[in-house]
Parts: structure tokens; C-alpha cells; sequence
């Protein structure tokens, strides 16, 4: 698959389009979630058990959120789901369901807490947030053996 890029000088070049391995697309969303870790540590300003900069705190849950659905794309692929448009929540919930009850209990605590509750809310209790974020460490674990 090419496209051309055209440049100042006129000259047409060719662009390759590069398509991830499955390899990348599991490192790019455990590279998601340590992203987010690191927003949180480093800009998160906890205090009393709470992080208190929402903004810091939305951005890291937002980060995180993304890194889980990096995995599940790359997981629906495999499995001959095709994505047309973008994808809602009930998406992911009904495929896994079909495939881990266990998994799918995962996601529901990571959309939850890491998109609704951080992501938008900018709200984040210190140990619930760890525990979304392990949610999210064990997600994209099972999503990786699932790759291989």
C-alpha cells in the first residue's frame, strides 16, 4: 500500500505504509501504561491518599484508558473484527465476554476508574488508582498470550 507525499519542490515521493507487528502494538500499550504511571508520579501531587491535580490525574487516566484499547484492537483483529468506525464500549464488552468472563471484569474496573471516573472527572483515590492500573497490566498480559 503506497501513497504519495508531494513536497515544496515538487518532487513526488513514495510513503510506504508501515503496519505494526503484534509485538509493537503490545509495547506500545504497556508503553501507554507506564506513560501514565509517570504522569502520576511525577506530576500527580498526592496528598492525604489523593491525587490532587486533576489535570495530571485526567491525562494519566486518559493514557492509561488508551493503552488497554491499543491491545483490544490488535486482539479484535486477530479474531476477524474489522474496524469501520470508531469503536464504543459495548464493543469491547460484548467481545470479551465471549472470550474471558474473568478479563471482561477487568475491563469494566479499568473503564470505570482509569476513563470515566480519572479521565473525565480528574478524581483519583492513590490505592484505587493502583488498582486500575494493575487492571490494566493484566489485560494487556492476557491480551499478549492471546497474540502469540
Amino acid at each position: 500500500m503506497c501513497r504519495y507525499n508531494y513536497q515544496l519542490g515538487g518532487e513526488k515521493t513514495k510513503i510506504r505504509n508501515m503496519r505494526k507487528s503484534k509485538e509493537e502494538h503490545i509495547a506500545d500499550a504497556k508503553r501507554h501504561i507506564e506513560n501514565a504511571r509517570e504522569i502520576l508520579r511525577e506530576k500527580g501531587k498526592k496528598e492525604d491518599g489523593f491525587y490532587t491535580d486533576a489535570k495530571y490525574v485526567a491525562i494519566a487516566g486518559h493514557t492509561a484508558y488508551r493503552g488497554i484499547l491499543i491491545a483490544l484492537n490488535e486482539l479484535m483483529k486477530q479474531h476477524g473484527i474489522k474496524k469501520y468506525t470508531r469503536r464504543h464500549v459495548d464493543d469491547y464488552q460484548d467481545f470479551l465476554a465471549k472470550l474471558d468472563r474473568r478479563i471482561l471484569n477487568h475491563f469494566n474496573i479499568a473503564y470505570e476508574i482509569l476513563h470515566l471516573v480519572m479521565g473525565y472527572d480528574g478524581v483519583g483515590k492513590f490505592s484505587v488508582v493502583q488498582e486500575a492500573l494493575k487492571s490494566a497490566d493484566e489485560i494487556i498480559n492476557w491480551v499478549e498470550k492471546k497474540l502469540k
